[in-house]
C-alpha cells in the first residue's frame, strides 16, 4: 500500500515536464516508467489531424488557440527556426497528404502580442526540414495586413492583403510542391 501511495503522490507532484520523450523517474529502489508527455512520432501522423485537399488556411487570432496542439518538443527535434526573436506560443495545426516520401505539417506561432504566422513545413523521414512556406498571417496592431492560402494537391495559392491603401491591395503568389518536398514559385 505504501508503494502505491508513494507512486500516486510522486506522479501527481511532478507537474514540470522536461522533455517530450517518455522518462523514468526513481521513486524507490525500483524504476517505474512513467509517460510524462505524448511524443509526436517522426511523421506526426498519430496525433495531428490529417486534412484533405482543398484546404483554405486563414489562421487568425480569433481561432489560433482553438486549433492544433501546443508544441512539446517536436519543433526543436526538427530544428525549426522561425527567424524571429520574439516567436512564441507554437502550435502544430494539422498535416497534409502531399506525399508518402515526406511529411507536411502546418505550424502557427505568435510574434509579440500583435502578429501571428502560419507556416507549411515539409520534413523528411530523418526529421530534417526540407523546405517551409509562410501560408497565413494575421496582425492586430493596425489590422491592415494579412495572408491566406488555398492549398490543393498540385498548387498552393497565397494571397497577401494590404488594407492601408485605398483601394486595398491584394497580391497572389502561386507555388507548387516538387516531388522532393521543395516549394517552387510559379
Amino acid at each position: 500500500m505504501f508503494l502505491i501511495t508513494a507512486f500516486f503522490f510522486q506522479a501527481c507532484g511532478s507537474q514540470k515536464e522536461k522533455s517530450p520523450i517518455s522518462t523514468t523517474q526513481d521513486i524507490s529502489k525500483d524504476n517505474i516508467p512513467i509517460k510524462t508527455n505524448k511524443e509526436i512520432s517522426p511523421g506526426p501522423t498519430t496525433t495531428l489531424p490529417l486534412r484533405h485537399f482543398p484546404v483554405t488556411d486563414s489562421t487568425s487570432f480569433d481561432d489560433f488557440e482553438k486549433s492544433g496542439i501546443p508544441d512539446t518538443g517536436f519543433l526543436k527535434r526538427i530544428n525549426f527556426d522561425p527567424r524571429r526573436k520574439d516567436a512564441n506560443n507554437f502550435r502544430l495545426n494539422y498535416q497534409l497528404p502531399f506525399s508518402d516520401s515526406f511529411t507536411s505539417v502546418v505550424i502557427s506561432y505568435q510574434c509579440g502580442e500583435n502578429e501571428l504566422f502560419t507556416t507549411l513545413v515539409t520534413i523528411n523521414k530523418d526529421n530534417k526540414i526540407i523546405d517551409k512556406l509562410e501560408i497565413a498571417y494575421d496582425e492586430v496592431a493596425e489590422s491592415a495586413f494579412g495572408k491566406t492560402s488555398k492549398i490543393e494537391k498540385d498548387k498552393i495559392v497565397v494571397t497577401s492583403s494590404n488594407w492601408m491603401s485605398e483601394p486595398p491591395m491584394f497580391e497572389t503568389e502561386t507555388y507548387i510542391l516538387t516531388n522532393d518536398g521543395k516549394f517552387k514559385k510559379e
